[in-house]
């Protein structure tokens, strides 16, 4: 009888066990799936800019219509990377975190602009965010520029807006922690900006010799690291013209 008793407790066990083992799959295959169909999306969606940038002018206006969203506000191209991308301007900087430019949720996000600076890169200091997936979309080809040998090669970041394309040249590559304040876009004065300014420098693992003034306007592009959920990488540029 003690023997029965065991080998049914044994059974529970193992049955138990066995529903856990199935539902641990079957969540990590539909999150697989999922990723997978994200994407499937993001690439269809970079497609379509690509086009669109080879093909027309007004490349955000035709954005815009193309995909439906307003919130479409300029697109990014960095040669020597895969980036190239619409770029879009939420009312937070959350949703786009999670969402991609047609607003449908996708674990990829978006590119897009802090949500407090103007939609015309015309602050001082602009920042754009963008996940680094491990796919290689968004912002996974910043890290490139860790390699000095890319950073040397590889200087131009090319905004196109509604009213003009920007080539940004590029000064200066760091990683850090969240607990380094570098998303400011309102200055008290043009010293804290350059206050910035040179702490990045400062912090810089690869650096340009270009000189900021307080006339100068930079853009930042942050994402994560491929370790830890606090770290960053961070390319900054300078707005030539």
């Amino acid at each position: 009888m003690k023997s029965n008793k065991t080998a049914r407790k044994l059974l529970y066990l193992v049955t138990a066990l066995a529903v856990v083992c199935i539902l641990f799959f079957a969540y990590y295959l539909f999150a697989y799936i999922q990723r997978t169909a994200h994407t499937a999306e993001i690439q269809r969606q970079s497609e379509i800019i690509s086009e669109i940038s080879r093909l027309y002018q007004d490349v955000v206006q035709t954005a815009r219509d193309l995909l439906n969203n307003d919130e479409i506000v300029a697109h990014i191209y960095i040669p020597g990377t895969s980036i190239n991308y619409a770029v879009v301007h939420g009312v937070d900087n959350e949703f786009y975190l999670y969402h991609d430019v047609l607003r449908k949720p996708n674990s990829n996000g978006s590119i897009f602009l802090d949500y407090l600076n103007s939609p015309c890169f015309t602050d001082i200091s602009t920042i754009l965010y963008g996940h680094n997936m491990e796919n290689g979309t968004m912002f996974h080809d910043l890290g490139l520029f860790k390699e000095k040998e890319f950073f040397e090669e590889n200087e131009s970041i090319f905004v196109t807006t509604l009213y003009e394309t920007l080539h940004y040249e590029i000064f200066a590559v760091f990683t850090t922690h969240v607990n380094f304040n570098y998303i400011i876009v309102d200055f008290a004065d043009y010293y804290e900006f350059l206050n910035l300014v040179y702490e990045m420098k400062d912090r810089a693992a690869h650096l340009r010799d270009v000189t900021i003034t307080e006339n100068d306007k930079i853009l930042i592009l942050s994402t994560c690291t491929a370790i830890g959920r606090t770290g960053r990488i961070v390319v900054v540029g300078r707005l030539k013209f």
